[in-house]
């Protein structure tokens, strides 16, 4: 790909992803304005064991996420998770610090025992630990109980030989608690997943012997009725939310809120766009509390932070929840049978504010928000900023989450179209909406643009609905008036749709300078069927007011849909090796992975791991690998840049390898020189001649 310099123009082409194989366009995700259900309470926002001590994890961590409930260990519990060497904060130790930032605690009265699955020893002994811990509760006077978990996962760690039959051994502990505490709830049974002949059977129980839980848990840590690893299927929730409702009914049992103690598989925890599915499920399904599950470190709020107490990008996501106030709008996922986009919105009327937080698909999608005619504050215009959080890890701190673009938007028929593109299944991604217009723009729509030859048309799939097309004349031209807050040069994103079968072009001048071909590779469809696509280029922008004009090329057709200006700043780009060409190795998921997987298995004398890597400009860069180096001793890869001499990378063990369970933080970054040529390179990674690593992404600046 060329590089074209002009004195007011730098265009750079930067490598596009493949065309789309079909014309199919994907189902949007919609919200519903004018649907709201329930007022924001933050329904998912707590987490297992997020807690440990005083300062572990900090306040400022804490609060902006808005936690509900945390569940913690019994008060004097003897358990040392996933590999501690010394005691937690119990429930009640705690207790202080959940409440001072606004959230509930459950007392798990089973982790009183010092191993996992517990070890059961007798009757007596268990009835003591009970009045203990009831007796602590009490004297504790903590206001902030959220209830007591009798039992945890009692359909795998209940020892029914030993203990007698579950039930009973509910209905006895049950009616322990109630005679020394009458008023703290009882919280049960904590199955493993949602299983309805093992509920019915619980239900039926505990009704006709009078002892109901307060409130009924479950876990929902995969698909479709539980997996611990891996085969996560959030879509599922709801058929189990509408199935026990059904239930409760059947059975003659008053509705009982639901609290999800512990959400998301191994592989997939704290990634924001994993989270994101389960938060939306959750939300609209009348669940009354829900925390992230427990698979890792304790005092990290489930990993949203990271080793050393910063917040990662899934803290991100949790504080855009935490910013939710008002009442919860609804929402349809693009895909309610799979696992796709999907999301969250809020109405605040007192803030005029909207707020739309989504993620969890891949590719080109359109958010449509409709129902606006039922907020009064709206009238003609939405102003509209896009913000997304990346996964780099759980231990990768993520400083601030990225503005995309800032734009005005036409309400027509009640409703906008925001198209999102190149969207990661792993990120998390924010729509503020407000009334007002604001100073800072950087989408522009091409139907706002000056048009000549050339007509607007109208589609819900195209950003803000409409667009311009048969841009088909020698004298055709759409002309963007933008402004840039400083001179230098800028990202220039344009969404486009060409529906012939080879690439077509059209020339771009910035402020009247020398004209530079753009080339837009097939869309296989155009905006009228709803397809569509991006590409990005670079421009040089004098500060304050600039025109950017299109006119037609010399080969096919294109539409315009909008133009997206960003600042470049420092160079940087990021390749996730499993994006990379693989031979002879597998891609494994793992949470503590960028972008939620790595490559593994490199370890035959023709693996290889090759990266397409663009570089504006030929010279020296680093280049960050992330990696895992499970062995005992340093591993080597070979690195081959643009089939030249090849030279050789040594990884530092890690102390295990990256999907390791409970993990430490076994990703590891290595930084190394690395030579480019301006524009297209490839760095191929192989067996050396020493160990065995994994790759997770190469960054380079």
């Amino acid at each position: 790909m060329a590089v074209l310099l002009s004195a007011a123009l730098l265009l750079t082409s930067f490598p596009a992803a493949s065309a789309p194989v079909s014309a199919a366009v994907p189902a949007p995700f919609t919200v519903d304005l004018a649907t709201q259900y329930r007022p924001v309470t933050h329904v998912a926002s707590g987490s297992l064991y997020g807690l440990a001590e005083e300062g572990r994890p900090a306040d400022h961590l804490i609060g902006p996420t808005k936690p509900k409930m945390f569940t913690q260990m019994a008060p004097n519990g003897g358990q040392l998770p996933n590999g501690e060497t010394t005691p937690i904060g119990d429930a009640l130790e705690v207790a202080p610090i959940a409440e001072r930032n606004g959230a509930t605690v459950t007392i798990r009265m089973p982790d009183i025992y010092p191993n996992f699955p517990y070890q059961w020893v007798s009757w007596e002994d268990w009835l003591e630990k009970v009045d203990r811990i009831v007796d602590a509760r009490l004297n504790s006077g903590a206001q902030n109980i959220y209830g007591y978990e009798l039992w945890n996962e009692p359909d795998g760690t209940w020892n029914t030989q030993a203990a007698g039959l579950f039930n009973e051994g509910w209905k006895k502990t049950y009616l322990r608690i109630k005679a020394k505490d009458k008023h703290t709830k009882i919280i049960g049974p904590s199955i493993t997943h949602y299983n309805e002949s093992w509920l019915r059977n619980f239900l039926t129980y505990a009704r006709d012997n009078n002892v109901l839980p307060d409130i009924i848990s479950w876990h929902e840590l995969g698909a479709p009725e539980g997996n611990y690893i891996n085969g996560p299927a959030p879509q599922y929730i709801s058929n189990h939310m509408e199935a026990y409702r059904a239930m409760e009914t059947e059975l003659g049992i008053a509705h009982l809120p639901i609290s999800i103690n512990e959400y998301g598989v191994v592989d997939e925890q704290a990634v924001p766009g994993n989270m994101m599915r389960y938060i939306a499920e959750f939300e609209r399904s009348d669940v009354d509390t829900a925390n992230i599950a427990f698979w890792f470190r304790p005092g990290r709020l489930s990993n949203l932070v990271t080793d050393t107490g910063s917040p990662n990008g899934a803290w991100w996501l949790y504080k855009w929840y935490g910013d939710m106030s008002g009442q919860m709008a609804m929402t349809t996922p693009a895909n309610a049978t799979a696992l796709d986009l999907d999301g969250i919105a809020s109405v605040d009327d007192s803030k005029q504010e909207v707020n739309v937080v989504f993620g969890g698909g891949n590719g080109n999608h359109n958010i449509v928000v409709k129902g606006f005619e039922a907020l009064s504050y709206f009238s003609d215009n939405a102003y509209v900023k896009l913000e997304s959080t990346p996964w780099y890890g759980v231990d990768t701190a993520v400083e601030q989450a990225t503005s995309e673009f800032e734009g005005s938007f036409t309400i027509a028929n009640g409703q906008i179209s925001v198209p999102v593109s190149k969207l990661r299944e792993s990120y998390g991604y924010r729509l503020v909406i407000t009334p007002a217009e604001q100073s800072t723009i950087s989408r522009y729509e091409a139907e706002h643009a000056t048009i000549q030859s050339a007509n607007l048309f109208s589609n819900v799939s195209a950003s803000n609905g409409g667009y311009v097309g048969q841009i088909d004349y020698d004298d055709s031209l759409v002309q963007f008036t933008v402004d840039a807050p400083a001179e230098g040069d800028y990202y220039l994103t344009i969404g486009y749709a060409n529906g012939g079968t080879t690439s077509s072009t059209q020339q771009l001048t910035v402020n009247g300078q020398n004209p530079t071909t753009i080339q837009y590779p097939t869309t296989n469809g155009w905006l009228s069927q709803g397809n569509s696509d991006t590409i990005q280029t670079s421009v040089s922008l004098k500060a304050g007011s600039n025109i950017l004009a299109f006119n037609k090329g010399t080969a096919g057709y294109a539409e315009l849909d909008y133009i997206q200006l960003q600042s470049v700043g420092d160079f940087k780009v990021r390749v996730e090796a499993e994006e990379a060409i693989i031979n002879n190795a597998n891609v494994v998921g793992s949470s503590f992975a960028s972008n939620r997987l790595f490559v593994g298995n490199i370890d035959h004398p023709d693996s290889s791991v090759t990266f397409s890597v663009y570089a504006p400009e030929a010279g020296s860069y680093n280049m960050e690998v992330g990696y895992g180096n499970g062995t005992t001793s340093n591993s080597t890869h070979n690195v081959l840049v643009n089939n030249q001499s090849s030279t050789v990378i040594t990884y530092p063990t890690t102390g295990g390898w990256i999907a390791n369970l409970p993990n430490t933080g076994t990703r590891k970054i290595v930084t190394v020189p690395v030579t480019l040529q301006a524009g297209d390179n490839t760095i191929v990674f192989s067996k050396g001649n020493m160990g065995y690593a994994e790759l997770d992404y190469i960054e380079i600046k």
